[in-house]
């Protein structure tokens, strides 16, 4: 599921109102202090805090945090292909079902750990195999990772699978020894990797900093680190950027964004891959129905959720799979009120809408757009706002009937990131078990590329949203954040992923 990371050109949180006065970056700094300089540290405003900072159980939100500190094996370019300039330097493809990583040498984390191919193997191991591992799922056809030496990792899988690189792109190096030590919540307390910032304390429901990493292999921040605040309240991260408390304000709804540009704020919006879905689960009523899941598809008018709502700053999307901004699907639905009115009919079947609370733009609204579509068809609507950590457990422990609203963020660049986690059997989510879905997922990997693979996945996405209606498609994010005078060097990437490296203020 998920979203931003830093250095890399590459849904969900509990959400904590902070005061104005509250946001003091460690270290005793004042927010209205000296000045300008090409190297303090920055100061960025979230939306909300994150649920968790280890890359193995969380989800990928939250990588605007941990991503300071921790870096994907695998790096991605410009076209979000993957790049042999990080971690993991080259691979080949030894056989249909081998592939042999070749790891940097001489890198170590933080702590002093060797960042070897011992390490790699280990991240992608607790990645396949913790119960609580949010891409265990995408993992499941490997059968062996193993250390050949220091500097090369073999990867085999039961069935050929083209897209272990794209996989690894979105996998978190780890330490092996300190993570063991620590456990899930002691990492995610004080996290430790090989990026270009390392961990500078965090003030609990306040705060989180990362300082400058001064043994960092790469080349060297131009800042000397990152304090993150939060505030869920809009009108607050505005109020926050056009007082120049911070330097960053990231997720500006199309309101506050014009408010901001209306009073000289610098504001960037830029569409990005993350898709905000409605889904509904097929195992449990009322949508265990067919004929009230295409109701409910039907009723939803994902236009007028895109006008009326965003002011036109979203963009209305029809498919599932279609993963990089610009891209629709070759068959979607369109909203007919009446026939989803016709096929409800008088039973006024009763449907929960749960989503999380405060972690979207606008999201409290989206929700209840989605219900009012369904109450006019005939559905007796309730709601459930709960917070992002809780809404993920329950969605992977099977107990969110109805429709869940969250957005799928596509980390990987292919369709696959959304099969193996959303349509699954096996999936995060789970709505929609059948067979088939099973048998193609599979046979798109066994095929030697994306371009091969994708006819299967046109065939999969008409499956899962125009045939069965279990996904509906709302809308892609615009996302829109805002700089004070004299930030620069802000780089925000269209897979939701920032780079702090260059930001200087």
């Amino acid at each position: 599921m998920k979203s931003l990371h830093s250095r890399r050109t590459l849904a969900l949180a509990t959400a904590i109102t902070i005061t104005g006065v509250g946001l003091t970056a460690c270290g005793g700094s004042d927010p209205a202090d000296s000045g300008p300089t090409n190297s303090a540290p920055i100061r960025a405003l979230l939306a909300a805090q994150p649920a968790t900072l280890d890359p193995i159980v969380g989800a990928r939100s939250a990588q605007i945090v941990w991503a300071t500190m921790l870096e994907p094996l695998i790096s991605t370019d410009a076209d979000l292909a993957p790049a042999g300039t990080g971690l993991i330097t080259g691979w080949t493809r030894t056989a249909a079902t081998t592939w042999t990583f070749t790891v940097r040498p001489d890198v170590s984390f933080s702590n002093g750990e060797k960042a070897d191919a011992a390490a790699v193997a280990n991240t992608i191991t607790l990645t396949r195999d913790s119960e609580a591992s949010q891409l265990k799922s995408y993992f499941g056809n490997v059968t062996s990772i193993e250390a050949t030496d220091a500097g090369t990792v073999v990867v085999q899988t039961k069935t050929p699978q083209y897209n272990i690189p794209d996989l690894l792109t979105t996998v978190y190096l780890v330490p092996p020894k300190y993570y063991q030590e620590k456990g899930s919540e002691g990492f995610a307390a004080a996290p430790v990797g090989t990026g270009p910032y390392v961990w500078a304390g965090a003030n609990p429901g306040r705060d989180i900093s990362v300082k400058r990493n001064p043994d960092y292999w790469g080349p060297p921040p131009a800042n000397e680190g990152i304090t993150f605040t939060w505030a869920n309240e809009a009108a607050q991260r505005l109020a926050l950027i056009q007082s120049k408390s911070v330097d960053i304000s990231f997720d500006l709804p199309p309101a506050q964004a014009t408010a901001a540009k209306a009073a000289g704020v610098e504001v960037v919006s830029t569409e990005t891959a993350m898709k905000i879905i409605a889904f509904l689960d097929s195992t449990k009523a009322p949508f265990d129905d067919p004929k009230l899941r295409e109701a409910a598809a039907l009723a939803i008018d994902r236009d007028a959720i895109v006008k009326g709502i965003f002011d036109g700053h979203a963009v209305s999307d029809a498919g599932l799979l279609n993963v990089r901004p610009g891209q629709q699907p070759a068959q979607r639905v369109t909203a007919d009120p009446a026939r989803a009115k016709e096929l409800v009919g008088t039973g006024a079947p009763a449907v929960q809408i749960t989503y999380p609370a405060a972690q979207y733009t606008n999201i409290e609204e989206v929700a209840q757009a989605v219900g009012g579509a369904l109450e006019q068809a005939g559905f007796k609507v309730k709601y459930e706002s709960l917070d992002y950590g809780t809404l993920v457990k329950r969605i992977i422990g099977r107990q969110v009937p109805g429709i869940s609203i969250f957005a799928g963020v596509p980390n990987v660049a292919v369709p696959d990131y959304f099969v193996s986690g959303f349509m699954k059997t096996q999936s995060i989510t789970g709505n929609c078990p059948d067979p088939r879905v099973d048998e193609l997922a599979q046979e798109a990997l066994q095929q030697d590329d994306a371009e091969q693979a994708a006819p299967i996945y046109d065939q999969l996405n008409t499956i899962g949203v125009v045939d069965k209606h279990c996904y509906v498609p709302l809308y892609r994010q615009v996302f829109n954040y805002a700089t004070a005078p004299g930030v620069t060097g802000v780089v925000f990437g269209p897979l939701n992923t920032v780079d702090f490296t260059k930001t200087t203020r």
